[in-house]
């Protein structure tokens, strides 16, 4: 039984591996929206925690390396003022990181940020492996965000899961983690306003 549960999960793998869609801003866009932070270079692991078992159900980045980006792989997601393409969303300025925590945090989930300082070299690895990834298909987020990750110096070992909850939890245990929390009582994917 345990043969046949393993093999269908396979084949529906590599079924929904295909369904990945490239969504691609012109390059003339991306330049444009490009926002270089002030802070610090920074790893951010970005949870959504069901408020009910408190488990992760999605995984992402923040990357801060030479400009900030958002790394939401397999996530619904979109904004005007934010052109993407595979996954990474360019133009991460304040408004927009507020906008994309208050666009998942609901009245059944939170937002878990596990902020991780690290050098300008290892920020901008992690986004070059975050732009090589691609688009991911549905299911795969925390799959993609370990991948590109784990072989970054500081990330290496990380155990590549399906599950956002294994991620959130070996992030925890990184040293040096800041962590943030955000909750909001509402239906979650607010509509843009232009509000900060």
């Amino acid at each position: 039984m345990r043969a046949v549960r393993l093999a269908l999960s396979l084949c529906f793998i590599a079924l929904t591996a295909a369904c990945a869609v490239e969504t691609g801003a012109p390059p003339d866009e991306i330049a444009r929206a490009r926002h270089v932070s002030g802070e610090a270079p920074y790893i951010a692991v970005v949870s959504m925690v069901d408020n009910t078992d408190g488990r992760a159900a999605h995984s992402a980045l923040v990357i801060n390396a030479s400009e900030r980006v958002i790394y939401d792989p397999a996530g619904t997601f979109d904004h005007p003022d934010m052109p993407e393409r595979g996954d990474i969303h360019y133009g991460a300025d304040d408004r927009m990181i507020s906008y994309y925590e208050r666009y998942h945090a609901r009245f059944s989930h939170h937002v878990h940020v596990q902020k991780i300082p690290v050098s300008p070299a290892v920020a901008e690895m992690a986004l070059r492996r975050a732009q090589a990834q691609g688009p991911s298909p549905k299911m795969f987020c925390t799959v993609h965000t370990t991948e590109v990750l784990r072989d970054v110096p500081g990330f290496e070992g990380l155990r590549v899961s399906f599950f956002p909850e294994v991620l959130r939890e070996q992030i925890a245990a990184f040293p040096g983690v800041e962590n943030r929390y955000r909750y909001e009582q509402d239906i979650g994917q607010n509509v843009p306003t232009g509000e900060s």
